[in-house]
């Protein structure tokens, strides 16, 4: 989780630049859970710059991985637009969000809130995907498997021509 000392931040920073504050192994490690390669054998600065390609470019892998509180988080934030602050109760467990470096988090020690703020490549990349993804998560439903999405992106490459 990257925290952050003061809510003045405003969301038009690049998800490199949160990325590139984690080490060179807690980056693949965010690739290997969402299953997108990345060469280990690159630089630390240009590993941040990859892994944060791959993940504005490939959003559903992101998204499945997603639970519905997370997913609630981001309907909240594409909705608000840029500069807006998802506010939740601080929790033991960071969420998948703050782990995966999608947004940086001011801690609230006196109120116990977590403060959320996303970069706006990071909302713009997902704001077309997600919503699919939450009303599956509140209608109770299964969230398609990294095997079914790969399936899924084939065969819809394959009608398109």
């Amino acid at each position: 989780m990257i925290t952050i000392k003061d809510t003045s931040w405003t969301s038009n920073f690049s998800l490199a630049a949160i990325l590139g504050v984690m080490t060179k192994a807690e980056m693949l490690k965010i690739c290997d859970k969402v299953d997108l390669y990345v060469s280990p054998n690159l630089k630390k600065d240009e590993t941040a710059r990859r892994v944060a390609q791959e993940i504005l470019a490939n959003p559903d892998e992101v998204l499945h991985v997603l639970n519905k509180q997370e997913l609630q988080i981001l309907d909240e934030i594409v909705k608000a637009g840029p500069n807006h602050y998802a506010v939740r109760k601080a929790r033991k467990m960071p969420y998948k969000l703050q782990k995966f470096g999608l947004v940086v988090t001011f801690i609230d020690t006196i109120n116990g809130e977590w403060h959320m703020l996303m970069p706006d490549a990071v909302r713009e990349a997902f704001a077309p995907y997600y919503k699919n993804y939450l009303n599956m998560a509140e209608a109770g439903a299964k969230l398609p498997s990294k095997k079914q999405l790969r399936m899924m992106a084939a065969l819809s490459s394959l009608m398109g021509k």
